[in-house]
Order: structure tokens, then sequence, then C-alpha cells
């Protein structure tokens, strides 16, 4: 009993130990993606579109592949599946920046970035002001707009009609121009 109980342990750490000695190197998991979106999804990999492979730059053997024709994992601040949807069509996701039924003017109502079809508000508009915050879909609401007595913190939109009152806190603000 007590020689079966000592093979047990030794048997039992051999397999734990050799649990432990492999490591996947994700950098190879790039391998195995067969689409550009499966693959950018990872932020170690590149797709190569002439070949239709998905690769990993960091493997020695990879640093010259597919040549400037490599489409690289690019983090924009938006999801793994978002950031993976704007790097395969270059940025051209067929959404807009704009509200629905505006066309012209500037993109994300001249108070953000348009980035693959999404507006990322400026982060703080006046340094000077860290509590002002511009927000919403396109940029169109803030909490700074509004200077009647009516006012409380908002948000108050750039394209309602002039009215504050208890129940709507909105107001007209002028869009600038770019």
């Amino acid at each position: 009993m007590h020689i079966s109980f000592i093979y047990l342990f030794c048997f039992s750490f051999v397999l734990v130990s050799a649990r432990n000695a492999f490591i996947m190197d994700e950098r190879f998991v790039c391998t195995v993606k067969r689409s550009c979106l499966e693959c950018l999804k990872l932020p170690q990999c590149s797709w190569c579109p002439t070949e239709n492979k998905c690769f990993s730059k960091t493997l020695t053997k990879s640093l010259d592949y597919c040549g400037n024709d490599t489409i690289p994992h690019v983090d924009y601040g938006l999801s793994f599946e978002e950031n993976a949807e704007c790097s395969c069509s270059k940025g051209d996701v067929g959404r807009t920046c704009y509200p629905p039924g505006v066309t012209e003017g500037p993109e994300c109502s001249g108070r953000g970035t348009c980035v693959c079809g999404q507006c990322v508000c400026n982060p703080q508009p006046d340094p000077q002001y860290p509590t002002k915050t511009v927000m919403g879909e396109y940029c169109e609401y803030d909490n700074f707009s509004c200077d009647g007595p009516k006012c409380n913190e908002g948000p108050y939109s750039l394209t309602n009609p002039n009215v504050v009152d208890d129940q709507t806190k909105t107001t007209a603000v002028e869009i600038p121009a770019s």
C-alpha cells in the first residue's frame, strides 16, 4: 500500500510538471486564422491579402513575408471586432459620422473625430474647464451649452429646437464650422 502511494504521488507530479512545460506561443495562433476579420482580432497578427494568410510579424521567418501589402492590426480604441472590421476594410466600413438625414457639414458635429464610421468625441473640449463634456453617438450633446436659469447639468443637444424646460432640458447650439 505504501509503495503504491509513493508511485501514485510521483506519477501525479510528473503529469503536473509535463503540463506546465508546454506553453503555447500565441504568435503561432495567427497561422490558423482563415479570414482577415478573424486574423486581425488578435493584436499579434497581420493579414496578407495577396496570399490570403494570417501571420505574425514577430516570428523571424515572417519578417519579409507579404512585403508592403500587409494589413496590420491597428487599435482604433474600439472593440476587437470593430478594430478588425475597420482594418480589413481599410477604414471604409459603410457607416458615416453624420446623424440620419445629414450629409454635409463637419463630421461628428465638429466636436470629435470620425474613426471607422464612429465618432470619438473630444475628451476635453476646454482644458480650462475639465468638467465640460461632449457626448452622444455623433458628439451632438454636451453639459455646458445651456446658459439660462433653468439649465442644469445637461445633456444639451446641438440640433433640438430652442427649448429649455424641466422635461426636455435641451437647447439649440450653433455647430462650429470646420
